[in-house]
């Protein structure tokens, strides 16, 4: 079994604790783990993730396993504003990082009311181990 396997059933073991659930032993505080791999990794992942979430929606655990795809909710708040087509015609005349800027801006992505926080925060149950991915 390779390195990203065994990362895999270890993040499975941890999620099935109750104390990782509730934060034990960290003060308060909300728990998150980074969970770094080869970008040339990325297909497993997103499958790994996929098994773990079904799993979880055909078991009885007491939590539920939700999957946030940041790309996906970028594009997501960018078409629900009208500015997906926009952004296209933006970064033809003013260029990529000219439209990142904007639209990271407009996404108040450091502020305290960033609208991906939000977004998250808006939907996710109670109860939920959250898996924040995005593509490449």
């Amino acid at each position: 079994m390779d390195a990203l396997a065994q990362k895999f059933d270890k993040a499975e073991e941890m999620i099935q604790r109750p104390s990782f659930r509730e934060n034990k032993g960290l003060g308060n505080e909300v728990g998150y783990y980074i969970f770094d791999y080869d970008a040339d990794r990325e297909l497993y992942v997103r499958e790994r993730i996929e098994y773990i979430k079904k799993k979880n929606e055909s078991s009885n655990d007491d939590f539920k396993v939700v999957v946030f795809d940041l790309y996906e909710i970028i594009i997501d708040i960018l078409n629900k504003k009208g500015y997906l087509e926009k952004c296209f015609e933006f970064e033809k005349t003013k260029g990529f990082d000219r439209v990142t800027k904007s639209i990271g801006n407009m996404l108040r992505i450091t502020a305290a009311d960033s609208l991906i926080v939000n977004h998250i925060k808006d939907n996710t149950p109670d109860k939920a181990v959250v898996f924040i991915t995005g593509k490449q």
